[in-house]
């Protein structure tokens, strides 16, 4: 199907940091995390099989980045690291827009905001990647306020399935972070849902 004009887009999934830094090797990286590649992948499949929006976010840090002195090293601009793993990789090519973002809220990347409110028939918006407690959290947070703002009705969906956060023993409990986060999303108005074989959703 035809890709719609971000004027006409109804529904917009983002694709926040599956990074090689994150699911492959570095600093903050745990593999296990893309577990969730399938059904990312079917979600990206079913997007651009209606022509709807689809946008690829990730995380690019600049060398003097303040979060780099609260975080480990990880995904420096311009290297492998910042990159979209393999799996992944092969869709951007079909992406409306991809953003890069230096903070953990991807609401704050150059030309997001914007992009956001060209998108004037939109009515859903989707979050999948990694990690949950952090970058997809914070940027489902923020969105959700930023349409509340504009007085846009527009519904955001995080799938359980498909958000995933990295594990380190006694410091980041990956079972914990998941709960938190999913107990602050929903309690700030994002609705979670989880995948059903037919590919349709159910609130959580």
């Amino acid at each position: 199907m035809k890709r719609k004009e971000l004027n006409e887009i109804t529904e917009a999934l983002f694709l926040i940091d599956m990074n090689n830094g994150f699911c492959e090797e570095g600093n903050l990286a745990d593999p296990t995390i893309k577990h969730i590649v399938p059904d990312i992948k079917r979600m990206i499949e079913d997007v651009l099989k209606r022509g709807e929006g689809f946008f690829v976010v990730n995380d690019a840090h600049t060398f003097v980045s303040p979060e780099l002195k609260r975080f480990p090293e990880h995904c420096l601009e311009s290297t492998w690291e910042a990159k979209t793993i393999k799996e992944l990789e092969i869709y951007e090519d079909y992406a409306n827009l991809k953003f890069y973002k230096n903070s953990t809220c991807a609401l704050f990347a150059p030309h997001l905001m914007p992009t956001l409110l060209q998108m004037v028939s939109l009515k859903k918006v989707i979050i999948v990647g990694c990690c949950t407690d952090i970058c997809i959290m914070n940027f489902a947070i923020a969105l959700r306020n930023f349409f509340d703002e504009m007085n846009l009705d527009i519904l955001i969906e995080v799938p359980l399935n498909a958000v995933e956060t990295y594990h380190i023993p006694e410091i980041h409990d990956r079972e914990e972070k998941n709960k938190q986060a999913f107990l602050w999303m929903e309690s700030n108005g994002i609705r979670l849902v989880r995948e059903k074989k037919e590919g349709k959703y159910d609130e959580n």
